[in-house]
């Protein structure tokens, strides 16, 4: 009697969850690059800088063209401040009967001009201003920092190297604290699993080790190509130890059952349409039709048709006639 547990066996490439490329946003000559493969990487850690004296000088000549503006704005707003007061002015001397129509018809088109002239300054100040924060953003997509913690991967450039938008990768960061394995499962698959599943997931490289982990994500819609469900497996690996491209497998389990009757999974074969172990009574080999129940791929229950204590063939498979005497020894 065993215990005995039935899980889907998946097999893949291991992955960082996290995977970022580091592209250049504009063209220009790299003047640093500070990481290189397998160093580690905060979140907003400078990694490379692109030759910022031309747009330095950008900013600079677009921040004057914003002092510029404003001090329009502010001599226009003095104007039209000092022209409306003459405008007051005008209209109380001519209620008064001290001043021509002419004289206060002049003062209001004055206040009207100096309002316009007002409003362009304004204007000009608004533009002047989105031209600065444009070289602003210029400025800063000239230095490249990391969006995630994670380790350097990939290099692509050294300094003094003309990049642009267009290039391949400056770096590529991953975050290997979190490792998945994707595969593809059938429709039948599928249907058993469920996202949380716990898996326990091996690397070929590190024998011995099981990393814990769960079934995070199944594809809402199949494949057509090959019929098939993708998934995807997550595991900790906080000490690093699994890698990006590291080829390994994962169990999820499925049923369990405890003490139960199990056999080899080759003592079970096909005969005449039954499923059947090969008993042997009295030195005797008499096939037994038997229910199978849960397996492992290495052992499977029996369910009904052998009691524990029967003596059976390990290895079904091999051509032996109802009735022939054997002799009984230990399977290896």
């Amino acid at each position: 009697m065993t215990d005995l547990e039935s899980s889907l066996q998946i097999s893949g490439n291991l992955a960082p969850q996290t995977r970022v490329e580091i592209r250049a946003k504009l063209p220009g000559t790299l003047s640093r690059i500070n990481v290189d493969i397998g160093d580690r990487v905060r979140a907003g850690q400078v990694l490379a800088t692109i030759d910022r004296r031309e747009i330095d000088a950008q900013v600079d000549a677009a921040s004057a063209s914003v002092n510029v503006a404003i001090a329009g704005v502010e001599a226009a707003e003095a104007g039209l401040a000092n022209a409306t007061l003459e405008q007051e002015r005008a209209k109380n001397l001519f209620e008064r009967g001290a001043l021509p129509k002419q004289r206060l018809d002049a003062a209001d088109t004055a206040r009207r001009s100096t309002a316009a002239q007002r409003d362009l300054a304004q204007a000009n100040l608004a533009q002047a201003q989105a031209a600065l924060r444009r070289a602003s953003e210029i400025q800063r997509d000239a230095t490249l920092t990391s969006p995630v913690n994670g380790v350097v991967v990939e290099r692509h450039f050294d300094a003094g190297s003309l990049v642009g938008p267009g290039d391949e990768p400056v770096v590529v960061i991953a975050d290997v604290r979190v490792m998945k394995l994707e595969a593809g499962v059938s429709e039948l698959e599928a249907g058993r699993l469920r996202v949380g599943m716990p898996a326990r997931v091996t690397a070929q490289a590190l024998p011995g080790k099981t990393f814990e982990g769960r079934l995070a994500a199944i594809a809402p819609e199949i494949d057509a190509r090959n019929r098939h469900f993708k998934i995807e497996v997550r595991m900790s690996n906080p000490d690093s130890a699994l890698l990006s491209g590291m080829y390994g497998e994962a169990a999820i389990p499925l049923q369990q059952a405890s003490q139960v009757l199990a056999v080899p999974r080759d003592a079970v074969t096909t005969r005449d349409g039954k499923r059947v172990a090969l008993r042997i009574d009295n030195d005797t080999i008499q096939p037994v039709p038997v229910t199978e129940g849960l397996t492992d791929g290495v052992v499977t229950e029996i369910a009904s048709g052998l009691q524990a204590g029967d003596t059976i063939v390990s290895d079904a498979r091999q051509d032996v006639a109802t009735g022939t005497k054997v002799n009984a020894v230990l399977a290896r």
